[in-house]
């Protein structure tokens, strides 16, 4: 069971906010609104200013310009423990000499009790004191319960697998009920499988809790998967805010279509034709942009929207993967221009390396950018 959420419950807004370091600027003018139920995941390059962002929220750094409000209190002059929002940090940080029951119960400990009241004597004697420990120790064995880490209470984190230490640094901030749950890159320690694991553990603690989420990561899979929304970063601004169908299948500008999806989109430098068409390197789509002739656009096509077909571009094969479920052929096109298309993989004896193949992509489904890389 998972403890009630805070009564009140918190959305977040970023209104403008800036941060140089030095000369570098690493925030330029960042605005968000997250709902108080709402996951939102910063997606974006390592350098992009996603996780400065997240410790500027959590107070643990403070913008230039902009502030910061949680509800509708602004929180830019209080401190972090004052925020009541609960971090979970890439390393954990797990205190090595604490058993896991007092790591989790840290959060509580320091909010329920005064410093006298900590010392080992009071904490054993004092009917006051007692009854706060009996309160915290319940409350960490109802958040252990919930991630599934009871067995470990007694143990130390260096006892304890990736894994595991993962659930008790979420079973940490969980403890505390907070109005906003701040997550910068949990899972990146973790190993493939269980980072699968550990995803699902982490959407399924956020739908319970009822309590808003931040979560950085430059995992795409991570934000596609578990989120309500994206906030796409780079160098240091929000290039696009949306839910994960939209991003990939509406992205606002080049940028974005190409930094989400895997194989990446394929980008053709194209030219508007008179007849309405578009040529591409290799043939013609018949894509009615409804532009002037001669105009120069950017194509993109997503692999999965490109079909090893006849009739279409026509290029050789320099390099197939087969990931068993699916197969991607790359196929280099006039000009050394490279397609890739994703097939199904019963015909990989078909399309050798060297082989000449055509592909024919979807125009319902290709995407236009302009010269500046907005979409049309």
């Amino acid at each position: 069971m998972i403890p009630a959420p805070n009564a009140f419950q918190s959305g977040v807004s970023v209104r403008s906010v800036s941060k140089s370091f030095g000369q570098t600027r690493v925030l330029s003018e960042v605005s968000l609104e997250v709902g108080p139920r709402e996951f939102l995941t910063l997606l974006g390059p390592s350098g992009c200013g996603k996780s400065t962002l997240l410790r500027i929220i959590a107070g643990l750094d403070h913008a230039d310009e902009g502030s910061i409000a949680l509800g509708n209190q602004a929180v830019d002059g209080l401190l972090p423990r004052e925020r009541d929002v609960a971090m979970v940090f890439q390393s954990y940080a797990l205190y090595p000499y604490m058993t896991v029951a007092e790591n989790i119960g840290l959060p509580l400990l320091m909010r329920r009790t005064r410093s006298w009241q900590r010392l080992p004597l009071i904490r054993r004697l004092h009917p006051v004191a007692r009854a706060a420990a009996g309160t915290i120790t319940r409350d960490v064995r109802r958040a252990a319960e919930a991630l599934q880490i009871e067995a470990f209470l007694d143990r130390k984190p260096g006892q304890l697998s990736g894994g595991q230490r993962q659930r008790v640094a979420l079973a940490r901030a969980m403890v505390r009920n907070p109005r906003v749950f701040l997550m910068d890159e949990p899972l990146s320690n973790l190993d493939a499988k269980l980072r699968v694991a550990a995803r699902a553990e982490i959407a399924e603690l956020h739908r319970r809790s009822g309590v808003a989420c931040i979560y950085v990561t430059h995992d795409q899979v991570e934000a596609m998967t578990m989120s309500d929304r994206v906030a796409l970063m780079m160098g240091g601004e929000v290039l696009q805010v949306a839910p994960p169908a939209e991003i990939y299948d509406r992205p606002a500008e080049l940028r974005v279509a190409e930094f989400i999806g895997s194989p990446k989109i394929n980008i053709l430098p194209s030219t508007v034709r008179s007849d309405g068409g578009v040529d591409v390197p290799g043939g013609v789509l018949a894509i009615r942009s409804g532009l002037p002739a001669n105009t120069a656009v950017s194509v993109g096509v997503r692999p999965e929207h490109c079909d090893v077909a006849d009739g279409g571009i026509r290029g050789t094969v320099r390099h197939r993967e087969n990931l068993g479920s699916d197969l991607f052929v790359h196929v280099e096109t006039v000009g050394e221009h490279r397609i890739i298309a994703r097939a199904a993989p019963e015909i990989i004896d078909s399309v050798p390396p060297g082989a000449t193949v055509s592909l024919r992509p979807r125009p319902d489904r290709a995407l236009l950018f302009d010269r500046a890389g907005r979409r049309l």
